[in-house]
């Protein structure tokens, strides 16, 4: 397995585990109705924090279990295949962002009070978590597509 494929394997594995685990622990909560200000930044920061340390940990563990000579070297198929991931990441967070775009007009449309004089607003909560909802996914979208066409023969 060639380092930039370990580096993808750790960030797929990474990506997907700490943001599902967000979204699921958010969504359950207030589901629940106890969705509180605190309960999203203290979420957020440990899910960054942990998401930043497991990054880091997998480079180093990357680069220890890589030769020198191919971490020095990055070839033509190498970079061909990080443009044709960025570009699939790309085209998920435009689709992505475009469909919350208009989820987000019609809801508004529907419900014009929206948003409220509380100091977070259900409305300013989903557009916040609907953009990291994109990231991450175009992030797991990126490397998923980078691994198998790393994985591909010639």
């Amino acid at each position: 397995m060639s380092f930039r494929e370990k580096l993808s394997w750790g960030v797929l594995l990474t990506t997907s585990a700490v943001w599902s685990f967000y979204f699921v622990r958010l969504g359950l909560r207030a589901a629940d109705g106890l969705l509180t200000q605190d309960l999203v930044l203290w979420t957020m920061g440990v899910c960054i924090g942990f998401s930043v340390a497991a990054h880091v940990g997998f480079s180093i563990l990357a680069a220890v279990t890589s030769s020198k000579a191919e971490l020095a070297v990055v070839d033509e198929r190498e970079q061909g295949v990080a443009l044709r991931a960025s570009q699939a990441a790309f085209l998920t967070l435009s689709a992505v962002l475009g469909g919350l775009a208009a989820f987000a007009y019609v809801y508004a449309r529907k419900h014009p009070d929206l948003l409220g004089a509380e100091a977070l607003a259900p409305a300013m909560l989903l557009a916040a978590n609907g953009v990291i909802f994109a990231l991450a996914l175009s992030e797991v979208v990126r490397h998923a597509t980078q691994i198998t066409l790393l994985r591909r023969v010639g």
